[in-house]
């Protein structure tokens, strides 16, 4: 649905990223990792159509995405950042409102549908009893489920994730994570998340791509990427990689160094 070919990207006069090629399919929950600085985020920017390629192109349903307007773009494609600077005096539920934007009319009204699909993203999100509260009132982890909670209400079939669950208790990652993993595979969304903790990725992502240097070092399943060879040379820190003993999945253990 979403595809990459030959991308080059830079940013800030460095190149961040050197002619890769990726695909993001509908139905899937993908997991891209990484050393600091290895092009996550730039990635991410780019498959939004912020940041422009230098070379290369990606599409969206074979429509090259530089030909989209902001607004078709906004339709398709919702992103949660790293972080962001909301309004500190709106209210939850006004900053939730604004992912309904790209679908109103020229009177910018919310209808019966914005409404619906504005209070099911903050129930979603674990956000409803905050909905009177100024932003400038919440703790980071809760503004970081408010911003979720906005491109939810947006409703688009593609969502892209820098970092969500920076922020977040062990309850409310899990959470997020289950929440999109669901929404992937049961309303045919193409999920994109750019995650640190490996074994939280290991969980919930159906494919991984390791991002080392502006480089794709691997791609394929979780038990393809995660394996000790490959995350010892990525991350140059001493680890093993064990069965989880309860999923099966990868278990990546860190050893003192």
């Amino acid at each position: 649905m979403l595809s990459a070919k030959s991308l080059h990207l830079a940013y800030g006069g460095k190149v961040v990223l050197r002619s890769e090629d990726l695909k993001l399919d509908r139905g899937e929950l993908l997991g891209l990792i990484g050393p600091n600085g290895s092009g996550k985020t730039s990635l991410i920017r780019s498959f939004s159509g912020v940041l422009k390629p230098i070379s290369g192109s990606i599409h969206l349903d074979n429509k090259n995405l530089v030909e989209f307007s902001e607004q078709e773009r906004a339709r398709q494609i919702a992103v949660v950042p790293q972080s962001a600077q909301l309004p500190p005096a709106f209210t939850v539920f006004e900053c939730v409102a604004l992912g309904r934007t790209p679908h109103l009319n020229w009177l910018g009204r919310l209808g019966p549908r914005d409404l619906e699909q504005i209070q099911k993203a903050m129930q979603s999100s674990e956000v409803s009893h905050l909905s009177d509260r100024r932003m400038g009132e919440l703790s980071g982890g809760e503004q970081q489920r408010v911003l979720l909670a906005r491109a939810l209400a947006q409703d688009c079939p593609i969502l892209l994730l820098d970092e969500p669950t920076a922020h977040l208790d062990l309850h409310h990652q899990v959470s997020l994570l289950s929440l999109v993993s669901r929404m992937a595979h049961k309303q045919n969304l193409a999920v994109l998340v750019a995650m640190h903790d490996l074994n939280l990725a290991a969980l919930y992502a159906d494919r991984l791509v390791l991002l080392v240097d502006g480089r794709i070092r691997a791609s394929g399943t979780p038990a393809e990427v995660l394996t000790t060879e490959t995350l010892q040379s990525a991350y140059q820190i001493p680890l093993h990689v064990h069965p989880n003993p309860q999923h099966g999945t990868p278990w990546v253990v860190l050893q003192r160094f």
